[in-house]
């Protein structure tokens, strides 16, 4: 039996989502979807009439992968640190691949020039992931499983910029970057000694 392919919308939607992991948003047109795709971009305007309709949908495809893998981590039985692990795989997970970046680190480094309909769905992307961040940084500091001082979604804050930032960085100087910013993360959020 032949297996459907994915809906022309999904199809765009895909390979928005890599073009903008890659390229970024403000540097990939209609012209590159549709030649990529092997349509027209009157197919595309058909589904997204401007890019900044495509860019919301972008937005909205991250928001759904946050919101299913944050439930994924949050029914995990174990601890704090193994749900903050299980955020940073997939984090990981999502940013694989050759030159890709986090696709919301992508929006974000953008912003200058984002439409204006995508900037309060980039709001609500950083909220959602920081609140979760730090949602499990206060009940590991509740279990006493974590010590940090201050607020959690400041802490939040800093995780998120690590783990970000340290993907930035691998890019260039490889993986053991990421590993030796997460391992030390880590240490600073259980109180142990460098």
């Amino acid at each position: 039996m032949q297996t459907r392919p994915k809906n022309r919308k999904q199809q765009i939607l895909d390979l928005a989502l890599e073009l903008l992991q890659t390229h970024g948003f403000e540097s990939f047109s209609y012209q590159d979807l549709s030649s990529k795709l092997g349509i027209t971009k009157a197919s595309i305007h058909h589904h997204f009439p401007k890019k900044a309709d495509l860019g919301v949908a972008l937005c909205e495809v991250i928001q759904d992968w946050h919101e299913r893998e944050f439930t994924r981590a949050r029914n995990l039985s174990g601890s704090a640190m193994d749900k903050l692990d299980a955020y940073v795989k997939g984090t990981l997970r999502y940013a694989c691949g050759d030159k890709k970046i986090c696709p919301l680190s992508s929006l974000q480094a953008d912003i200058a020039s984002l439409p204006e309909a995508m900037r309060p769905a980039l709001k609500r992307m950083d909220d959602h992931e920081l609140n979760f961040i730090a949602e499990l940084l206060e009940q590991g500091r509740d279990n006493g499983e974590l010590q940090f001082v201050g607020a959690a979604r400041s802490q939040a804050i800093l995780f998120v910029l690590t783990c970000k930032g340290a993907l930035q960085y691998s890019r260039v100087h490889g993986s053991e970057v990421f590993d030796a910013a997460i391992t030390q993360m880590k240490t600073v959020l259980l109180g142990e000694s460098a």
